[in-house]
């Protein structure tokens, strides 16, 4: 299948202008993508693990008829996608596969981000059936990478590949057309091993790799890896062909070099069109800012989505924001540069 080498970057939202549209008009357009935590409660040991800078995990679990609720509630509201993240391992949730089906049965658009190691033929075969991607979070080419990236041994790392290989051998068996991909963090100890990765990825039968920079987060002073990936990704680039795809966040590793990582703009437009459902039921600001109390915007146990988006608590939160608290290359950074250069007054429009 041919891919967009562009898919992770986020000019994507300009295929939604009706929402931007009603949002330049002064609007409160509904969320393009909502990301859903099942729950908080994980099998692995991440020490960078990406939500949880600023505040300790819990143990919060959505209860299954919430969680039914909850979607609904966004289909009704006229979400087009949902993905199912963390939080924790959304696997680890008892009830997830009926989460998804129930989303897949109302017509949302389903991503499911894993760590792979409780994926089964169950499992397989339902994310296969309603899922339109399936990303593995692995990270590692070798079962000593694994241990320092995933914090678990070498039975750990060698479940995860055998249930990547599960997941495309169902495929096909399936005809599913669901994408299949395989996500790894670059950092000094990650970088070395990113074309064997590469080379494993396309045996097991993978749409694609990604590469992203991997945010060391030192208990909030981040800190990036600056080692120039260029001929590394070249030469796993090299590898591309029959159905398999080396990707990278081009953008993000440009923007590691930026003392302000692109951050051109001087308000938070991107909240605007993703939001985040902890596992405590809460919304909150974005996806960088679950548990950040000053960030909540709503409780889905007290009130219905609608009520939260279009409540003055909502717009109270982000009128405060303090780019103080927000993480570089977060995930609205290149939403905002797209949304801010949009909103800026131009001079002889109809001149391009």
């Amino acid at each position: 299948m041919g891919m967009d080498v562009r898919q992770f970057s986020s000019d994507k939202i300009l295929k939604h202008l009706d929402r931007v549209n009603s949002w330049l008009q002064g609007q409160n357009p509904p969320p393009i993508t909502v990301e859903l935590d099942m729950t908080n409660l994980c099998n692995h040991k991440c020490p960078e693990c990406s939500g949880w800078y600023f505040q300790n995990r819990g143990k919060d679990h959505l209860h299954k008829d919430l969680a039914q609720s909850i979607i609904r509630q966004l289909a009704q509201a006229k979400v087009r996608g949902l993905i199912f993240t963390g939080g924790g391992e959304p696997l680890c949730h008892p009830d997830v596969l009926l989460a998804v089906k129930l989303a897949h049965k109302l017509g949302l658009d389903i991503g499911f981000i894993t760590n792979g190691s409780l994926v089964n033929e169950e499992v397989a075969r339902v994310l296969l059936q309603c899922c339109t991607w399936i990303r593995v979070s692995l990270d590692a080419a070798s079962a000593g990478i694994f241990k320092q990236v995933h914090g678990l041994d070498n039975g750990a790392f060698t479940k995860v590949i055998s249930n990547i290989r599960l997941l495309t051998k169902m495929k096909k068996t399936l005809k599913s057309k669901t994408v299949i991909g395989v996500g790894y963090l670059t950092c000094d100890y990650t970088q070395k091993m990113m074309l064997n990765a590469t080379k494993l990825c396309k045996r097991l039968g993978v749409n694609y790799l990604q590469f992203r920079p991997l945010q060391i987060h030192k208990r909030g002073a981040f800190e990036y890896h600056l080692t120039d990936l260029a001929e590394n990704i070249r030469k796993c680039m090299q590898e591309n062909g029959n159905g398999f795809e080396v990707l990278c966040s081009q953008h993000k590793y440009e923007m590691m070099k930026d003392n302000k990582y692109g951050r051109n703009y001087n308000e938070c437009y991107g909240h605007q069109f993703a939001a985040v459902i902890a596992a405590d039921a809460k919304m909150y600001l974005c996806c960088h800012m679950r548990g950040h109390q000053k960030y909540c915007i709503g409780d889905l146990g007290r009130n219905t989505f609608l009520e939260i988006w279009n409540s003055a608590q909502r717009k109270k939160v982000y009128e405060n924001i303090n780019f103080k608290d927000c993480v570089p290359l977060c995930r609205g950074n290149t939403f905002n540069q797209i949304l801010w250069n949009i909103k800026q007054p131009k001079e002889h429009v109809n001149f391009l």
